[in-house]
């Protein structure tokens, strides 16, 4: 969007306002975030413009109709779903996310957040459905769609139907594609059924997507960013998401993160660990049947790929 444009959708939803300056914000693979700076002492917006059009903003503002009491997100300041792209400007929240957190190698700091993020991810999960599925909004609320798959063995069949996508075998190669068809249907005997799972599930519950903050001495969330991909299932996905760069060898997050999760509610099987590696497979091999992946991207997805089929 060019900068005219910009600054005419800011006219025209703060006409009292001017624009000092606009900065892009890191992350947003799908849709696009503009920092909007304000003369004068307005505090900045940020403007979202979404790639998918409308009925993805009318499902993030769906899903922050439900949870904003209960889960921290940012405050929508106004939306407009009637035009090309469709978009939003929501509050924008101070602090840094989990990922340049954990780079600043406060191990404290991790650990008080961990702690928070498990808090947070237990709350997400009370918000409850009448069936699993995908989320569509309707009348600014939200209603269950199709279910992603139907019947035994979810995690290995959802795992192959990703597998046949032409674009992920272009990228991967057969060698790749029947190493892993073989390593998820080995651990089949042992997977849940997720069949009768229906909690809200954020489905890109990552370290970009996760804003922290210190409050009084402490780093707690301060929002949990980018709904649009919200559907109603298990919360063993975002688990596996949240920890999916976790090392055993040096742990991080855990177990203060697990530990906060279950503590407010959160429930994990017994041998959840492994079970979130499986689910969070299914989520790495999806993200690479999509086009236009920046090159890094890509390799840091092979590369999480590759330590997970070496866990056996």
């Amino acid at each position: 969007m060019l900068a005219k444009d910009v600054k005419h959708l800011v006219a025209a939803t703060f006409p009292n306002r001017k624009v000092a300056r606009t900065e892009r914000l890191p992350g947003g693979l799908i849709n696009t975030n503009l920092k909007i700076y304000f003369e004068s002492d307005f505090d900045p917006v940020v403007l979202r413009l979404y790639r998918d059009g409308a009925a993805a903003c009318e499902k993030e503002i769906a899903v922050h109709n439900l949870i904003h009491r209960h889960v921290p997100v940012p405050e929508i300041l106004y939306a407009d779903t009637t035009g090309s792209p469709a978009f939003a400007f929501v509050e924008y929240v101070e602090g840094l996310t989990f990922q340049q957190l954990k780079r600043t190698n406060n191990l404290k700091a991790i650990q008080q957040a961990s702690t928070s993020i498990g808090k947070t991810l237990a709350a997400i999960g009370r918000f409850g459905f009448p069936a699993p599925g995908r989320l569509l909004a309707s009348e600014a609320s939200l209603v269950v769609g199709t279910k992603f798959i139907e019947g035994p063995d979810p995690i290995p069949r959802i795992l192959d139907r990703f597998l046949a996508s032409n674009t992920f075998q272009q990228r991967a190669g057969a060698k790749l594609v029947d190493q892993l068809h073989d390593f998820v249907w080995s651990y089949a005997p042992i997977q849940p059924s997720l069949q009768t799972d229906c909690s809200l599930v954020h489905n890109d519950f990552g370290n970009r997507n996760i804003l922290v903050s210190e409050v009084n001495g402490v780093w707690t969330v301060a929002a949990v960013l980018d709904w649009e991909m919200a559907f109603s299932g298990s919360p063993l996905l975002d688990v596996g998401n949240f920890l999916r760069y976790e090392l055993d060898v040096t742990p991080l997050r855990e177990p203060y993160f697990s530990r906060a999760f279950v503590e407010h509610g959160g429930h994990l099987p017994d041998n959840w660990k492994l079970v979130v590696k499986l689910i969070d497979l299914t989520g790495l091999v999806e993200c690479l049947t999509h086009d236009g992946l920046p090159s890094d991207v890509e390799a840091e997805l092979f590369a999480l790929i590759n330590a997970t089929l070496a866990m056996r």
